[in-house]
């Protein structure tokens, strides 16, 4: 490997591949490093008893249509050169905020979530034409300014009723809120238009649709990618990043350093500890497959943000899982998607290992399935106590997995009500521990710290973060981040 790089990026996660992808257009020597075996970082993807699941991916937010002009999907497609039909996308049926006693539905058409709102909340739909009007006139794409502004305290501002407000925040913390009960009026800007004014897609294929495309990309445009390989430490002169130091103990130099890993996780790279950060907030999520159709559930929701009362408790538990509230996915009713869950290795070819290749899971020798079975997935999210796992025993800690996998889905059973009827094909849990063991966020915690650092930079003349804790979320706003990075402090002048 070469010992001197323009820029090296830790982590092939989204930011990462978005920001490797951009300075490699630009002729950068750029290096892009990632520790699991395959990329995509928080958005991924494995294969089970034969089955391909996707990780992370619930919905691809910010969807609009091809050839619609200054929305962040058309951008990055823009930047990175990427046509916008290779994404494949499928949009969602239609999406429900499920509260005791009312729930709003919406779909990727914005009046009809405001339709649902005046007929549910009456009184309150001038307040939230109000409110409507203040997000399309924040600047929340702005790399200045990092002082958290409560949502909550501005949505009181628009709104007098409780119960509108807590349906509005919840589907926005469960995608993108590190604060404990609140969210930075930022941030709810972002999500706001991503859900709500824009709405959701799903890769016809999932998430490993994006990642060949950006792994061909990145390849293309003469970007090295380097799997299982863990970065130690990065080096550093006084105030200066110089390169990094691999798990295998190599020595790779570089001119600047981007790293997508995460505030305190870059921090404890060059050998600090950030003090006094608040609790970081862990999930678990579940994955069941069936023999089985939505229709036949009559299940036609394509994701489902519950809570069980009238007041969010979106904070740290002390359990294993928080039954309280969560969200609900059912990956089919995307369009008229009705996946057979077959795969080929052919599909991993540019992305992953050879150990993940030749790993028993994915046999040399798969093909697609000929098979015409119809395959209904049935995806939980919910609040975890990273604590709670931690101190299992490995024997206790894999009972629990099967009885929490077991109560989440009972959970939706009975927020969606019914139940398929069909025996279970496979099953799977993913635990805060799952989240630290590889993505390497400290206590499972997907997104990052409390604090935002919109400019990406964390105190060093040429290492500077790009990701969640910069501050775009999501697929679509993780590879902005990675580009907006890329641009600003790589490319610039």
């Amino acid at each position: 490997m070469n010992a001197h790089w323009d820029v090296i990026v830790i982590g092939a996660g989204m930011s990462g591949l978005g920001a490797g992808i951009r300075l490699a257009m630009a002729g950068k020597k750029v290096l892009l490093l990632e520790k699991h075996y395959s990329v995509g970082g928080l958005n991924g993807f494995y294969v089970k008893d034969k089955i391909l699941y996707d990780v992370g991916l619930h919905a691809m937010t910010n969807f609009v249509p091809a050839r619609s002009r200054g929305h962040p999907l058309t951008k990055l497609c823009r930047q990175l050169r990427i046509p916008y039909e290779a994404f494949k996308l499928e949009q969602q049926r239609q999406s429900r905020i499920q509260f005791p006693d009312v729930a709003l539905t919406f779909n990727n058409h914005f009046p009809f979530l405001t339709e649902n709102i005046r007929q549910y909340f009456p009184k309150q739909i001038d307040g939230f034409s109000k409110l409507d009007a203040a997000v399309e006139n924040t600047s929340d794409t702005a790399l200045d300014g990092s002082d958290f502004i409560s949502a909550r305290e501005q949505l009181r501002s628009y709104l007098n009723d409780p119960l509108l407000t807590e349906m509005l925040l919840l589907p926005l913390f469960y995608y993108g809120s590190a604060h404990v009960n609140d969210l930075d009026w930022r941030q709810f800007a972002i999500l706001y238009k991503a859900i709500y004014k824009e709405g959701f897609a799903r890769p016809k294929f999932g998430v490993r649709t994006i990642c060949r495309l950006l792994v061909d990309r990145y390849r293309t445009c003469g970007g090295v990618l380097k799997l299982k390989t863990a970065v130690r430490s990065i080096l550093l002169d006084s105030s200066r990043a110089v390169g990094v130091e691999l798990a295998s103990g190599e020595i790779l130099y570089a001119t600047q350093i981007l790293s997508s890993v995460g505030y305190r996780e870059t921090q404890a790279l060059c050998g600090k500890t950030v003090e006094g950060e608040p609790s970081r907030l862990s999930f678990a999520e579940t994955i069941t497959t069936y023999e089985a159709t939505p229709e036949a559930c009559d299940w036609n929701d394509t994701i489902t943000f519950f809570n069980t009362s009238e007041r969010v408790a979106y904070e740290p538990t002390k359990q294993l899982i928080d039954l309280r509230s969560g969200v609900i996915c059912i990956p089919e009713n995307y369009g008229d998607h009705a996946p057979d869950g077959s795969f080929s290795t052919s599909v991993f070819e540019p992305m992953v290992s050879d150990k993940f290749r030749q790993n028993p899971a994915v046999p040399s020798s798969a093909t697609p399935s000929q098979s015409t079975t119809q395959r209904l997935m049935l995806r939980t999210t919910h609040l975890a106590g990273y604590d709670a796992w931690k101190n299992l025993s490995p024997e206790a800690y894999r009972e629990q997995k099967k009885a929490c996998l077991k109560a989440s889905r009972e959970r939706a059973f009975h927020i969606l009500g019914g139940q398929p009827s069909q025996t279970v094909l496979a099953e799977d849990m993913f635990t805060p521990l799952t989240v630290e063991r590889f993505t390497g966020h400290i206590n499972g915690a997907i997104y990052g710290s409390t604090k935002k650092f919109r400019d990406g930079r964390i105190g060093y003349e040429n290492l500077f973060l790009c990701g969640t804790d910069q501050g775009f979320l999501g697929i679509v706003g993780a590879l902005l981040s990675g580009i907006s990075m890329a641009n600003y402090h790589c490319l610039k002048g």
